[in-house]
């Protein structure tokens, strides 16, 4: 639930807010505060603690249960069991059978999920506030009743949980994480295994060994459930009484003690050889538990140092000392003591030592010099915008509640900003000299095989640098990939037909919708067409100019366009079709005035070109050693041939080696005009103003040609094709499959939609790819296939994707093709059809939940020609479909004939594997 109303009643009229303006940070605090105290909270006597927050006027409502068991609850023989028992709680019990809930779940429009770490497991779902109360039903029936055997798939799962663990070893930073832990807690400590687990602990993992597992921490004394959105709280607590209120409490085990903190004097290192070209760094300390004081002030450290273009490791690592690509650290406190890491990636061909010594100085120089005040309000804008744009998505707030009462309770959620307003800067000194010992960290580097010793190495030194990474200590473990096309929860929704659609002198089409529920406006530029001037031997130029137009304008460098935007939490993003904002309201006009500078009139310095080059060519390097991405581009190749999506977008190496700073100034000149440009803006703000505001900010803006740009079209391909690619570093074989499709204008694009949905975009695993190669055999943790997705102006593309064991390629291309050819050969179900339709139109409050969310379906109905009343077709298209509709579509639209397949990982060119299986 996005725009929370029960918290716009209190925020929506905060006084006007100037930038790293302290007396305003507090104001926004307070009411923040006041906005959480709504939630209202009850201990049932077995002991599950009961959270409300209810929402008028809502559609949506989220349901979350949150148990207090993860990762760090499992011995150390038998690893990944929270996370593969995660997985089972969706196949069913003795009233429900595998595929039930998620059937549920599509048939009310919904979309559930769960996910695991080293402290708790959650569980979620989203549902329209008509229909939400199944949820509770489902909850209160598997927390105790649960049925772990064959005949609920317990060794089909098993295959799924193998395929994602050995999916995560073909992406980057999984085995760096996998290397780090047992240095930062070693022995038998609760956070020194990743959450998946081990391999060989899955493999060997029993029914009966799960069953105690959940037998011991599945009760409702080790539970909290947590609602947000459109329902009454009496109705809710009376129904949550009858439902949960007869389970019995169960006597709980002891948890683990706290382990003694490590006795590090030296630093402690690891290298190994990366299957990736991109030298990484990894690099932890051990510090200390949710809810302890130096907690928040680890939280405004990690800010300090890598929130951002002005923190810290950003403007050392990446544009003063151009060593690195990408930084980002985190605090990753826990139940028992947790870490803090940072992660570097590392450009090909730099010195190593120059990474680790900037990092090291960095990090001395926060414990050496106090942090301005300049800076440290800066930082804090940063982190209370974050949080009051965290409330505008009420599933995003839920999930904040579930996490924060099941670590602490609610008080440390609702006083978090006075905590972190209240630090200083010889807290920050005083936290950065207790946990930032360069004697104590722990220090991984992956690096190419080139570059690296073929093998793992380990050795201590004697110095060193100090760090920071993403998420909690080993990060969330998820049933199952966010699709696409799956929707997320919000509140109430907006009208789109209340938008204003006005044409500019200059050519711009602006779009305004007024939302006044939060203070905050979130913008959208579109620039049509951008990629498809792109020339043939430039690839990757529209990438590269889009990365620099907030490089520098005619009035703002790069660094002052900023430090602007960050002191008033501002998030001003561009890329190579346009960029955006989210702001609050008060910082509209600078963040609009900054969008079209950037748009505009862009400089491109010299220095920033060579940097963003360099940039862009390690990322190519990286991405072209990563089996899905080699995949996924030797695919769209394929296909389109020489049409400009037949290209990476980032461009390759021989193409992007070539391109000036002067090359990027005439492209943007050739593309960027007022007249082939959409403004779309949602938000708290006053049609009239806003209009002259953009007005005066593109009055000097040329127009361009309406000539559209010529393409080559995709080649006509009369027969099947396959491509293998034989990768022995791979873990899983990658496999795309499909031709061209459709645009978004063909008149069959919504029998489509619902196409897709029974074929393989179901929510859950409802379609039927999901329910057979991934459900019923285990074949792997990610399939999909889907026509609608892609199309555009230009047509999309018909694609299926799984990523499996390399002994299983031949069975699941036989797969793909015989559910392709029986969506053609026979109409689908009723029921199927039904199903489809139900979900499709029972989720359609979904897609109005945000700022965000309505510009973007705004900015479909001007791109494609829809109107306003674009929900509204929507509905009446879908609802029309028949699956004599659906056959007959799949039969013009889907031609197995001319597939072209690509699988890449280590099978040989006939498809079988090229190394013994484990």
């Amino acid at each position: 639930m996005r725009l929370l109303l029960a918290i716009t009643s209190i925020i929506a009229c905060i006084p006007t807010l100037r930038a790293a303006d302290a007396a305003d940070d507090a104001k926004l605090a307070a009411k923040v505060k006041t906005a959480l105290a709504g939630v209202k909270h009850e201990t049932l006597p077995n002991g599950l603690n009961v959270y409300l927050l209810p929402v008028p006027s809502s559609p949506v409502v989220t349901t979350m249960v949150a148990y207090k068991v993860g990762s760090g609850d499992e011995d150390k023989n038998q690893t990944g069991l929270s996370h593969y028992l995660e997985h089972l709680m969706f196949k069913g019990t003795d009233k429900l059978m595998p595929g039930d809930i998620d059937r549920m779940t599509q048939r009310n429009g919904g979309a559930n999920n769960a996910s695991t770490n080293e402290d708790m497991t959650v569980y979620y779902f989203d549902f329209a506030s008509d229909r939400w109360t199944a949820a509770l039903e489902v909850e209160a029936d598997r927390m105790r009743n649960l049925r772990i055997d064959a005949k609920h798939e317990f060794q089909q799962e098993k295959g799924a949980v193998i395929s994602e663990l050995k999916r995560d070893e073909d992406r980057p930073w999984d085995l760096e994480f996998k290397r780090i832990l047992p240095m930062l807690f070693p022995g038998d400590t609760p956070y020194s295994h990743p959450v998946i687990g081990e391999e060989a602990d899955v493999r060997n993992a029993t029914a009966a060994v799960i069953v105690r597992h959940y037998d011991k921490w599945y009760c409702p004394n080790n539970a909290s459930l947590v609602i947000v959105g459109g329902f009454d709280p009496a109705e809710a607590m009376g129904k949550i009484r009858s439902l949960f209120g007869p389970i019995p409490k169960v006597e709980l085990p002891a948890r683990k003690p706290v382990p003694p903190a490590p006795n590090r004097t030296m630093a402690v290192r690891k290298e190994f050889a990366s299957k990736f070209d991109s030298p990484r760094l990894l690099v932890g300390f051990n510090t200390t538990v949710v809810g302890n004081p130096d907690d928040d002030v680890l939280d405004v450290l990690s800010a300090v140092l890598s929130n951002g273009r002005t923190s810290r490791l950003y403007k050392r690592l990446i544009e003063t000392d151009r060593v690195a690509s990408d930084v980002s650290t985190s605090n990753g406190t826990g139940r028992y003591p947790g870490w803090f890491g940072i992660q570097v990636e590392a450009i090909p061909g730099k010195d190593r030592t120059k990474v680790e010594s900037a990092l090291q100085d960095e990090l001395a120089k926060l414990v050496a010099e106090p942090i301005t005040p300049t800076e440290l309000a800066r930082v804090r804008r940063g982190l209370i915008a974050t949080f009051v744009y965290r409330l505008e998505d009420g599933h995003d707030l839920c999930d904040l509640i579930a996490r924060s009462v099941t670590y602490t309770d609610l008080t440390k959620l609702q006083n978090y900003l006075d905590r972190v307003l209240a630090v200083t800067p010889a807290d920050l000194q005083r936290v950065a000299k207790k946990y930032f010992d360069p004697h104590s960290e722990c220090i991984v580097w992956s690096l190419p095989a080139a570059a690296g010793k073929g093998e793992e190495l380990a050795r201590s030194t004697s110095g060193g640098m100090i760090g920071q990474k993403t998420g909690k200590p080993a990060g969330l473990r998820s049933r199952q990939a966010a699709r696409a096309d799956a929707p997320a929860a919000g509140s109430a929704g907006l009208d789109l037909t209340r938008a204003k659609k006005t044409t500019l002198k200059n050519g711009l089409t602006l779009i305004t919708l007024e939302n006044h529920r939060l203070p905050i406006v979130v913008a959208q530029a579109y620039v049509a067409d951008v990629r498809l001037r792109e020339p043939a031997d430039k690839a990757g130029l529209a990438a590269l100019t889009g990365s620099l137009l907030e490089e520098g304008s005619t009035k703002h460098t790069g660094r002052q366009i900023a430090t602007l935007t960050e002191d008033a939490g501002t998030r001003l993003s561009f890329g190579t079709s346009g960029g955006s904002f989210k702001a609050l309201t008060p910082d509209t006009e600078m963040a609009l005035g900054l969008l079209f500078e950037c748009l505009t009139e862009p400089t491109v310095p010299d220095e920033a070109f060579a940097r963003k080059k360099e940039e862009q060519l390690a990322a190519i390097a990286d991405m072209e050693t990563q089996p899905v991405v080699k995949a996924s581009n030797l695919f769209r190749a394929m296909v389109y041939g020489n049409h400009p999506f037949g290209r990476p977008a980032e461009g390759t190496k021989k193409t992007v080696e070539k391109l000036t700073a002067a090359d990027c100034r005439a492209f943007h000149k050739l593309t960027f005009h007022p007249n082939v440009t959409t403004l779309v803006v949602v938000g708290d703000f006053d049609v009239a103003k806003l209009t002259a505001l953009v007005e005066k900010a593109t009055a000097a803006w040329p127009k361009g040609d309406d000539i559209p740009p010529k393409v080559a079209a995709p080649p006509k391909i009369d027969k099947a094709t396959t491509a293998i690619v034989t990768d022995t570093a791979a873990s899983q074989t990658h496999v795309f499959l499909g031709h061209l499709g459709i645009t978004r204008n063909d008149p069959d694009y919504y029998t489509l939609l619902v196409m897709d949905n029974v074929l393989g975009t179901g929510p859950g695993f409802t379609d039927r790819l999901s329910s057979t190669l991934r459900d019923r055999q285990g074949l792997a943790y990610t399939v999909n296939a889907a026509i609608t997705g892609s199309a555009s102006e230009q047509p999309g593309l018909f694609q299926g994707y799984i990523g499996t064991f390399p002994d299983k390629y031949l069975t699941v291309r036989d797969g793909f093709l015989k559910e392709f050819n029986r969506i053609r050969d026979e109409p689908p179900s009723e029921k199927e059809v039904n199903d489809a339709k139900r979900y499709l139109l029972g989720s359609l409050p979904f897609r109005l939940t945000s700022n965000a969310a309505v510009a973007a379906q705004l900015l479909a109905a001007q791109r494609f020609g829809l109107g306003f009343d674009l929900l509204e077709t929507f509905k009446k298209k879908v609802q029309a479909v028949t699956p004599e509709m659906v056959q007959t579509a799949a039969k013009k639209h889907l031609d197995p004939s001319k597939l072209t397949i690509v699988a890449v990982g280590p099978i040989s060119s006939d498809g079988r594997p090229v190394k013994p299986m484990k």
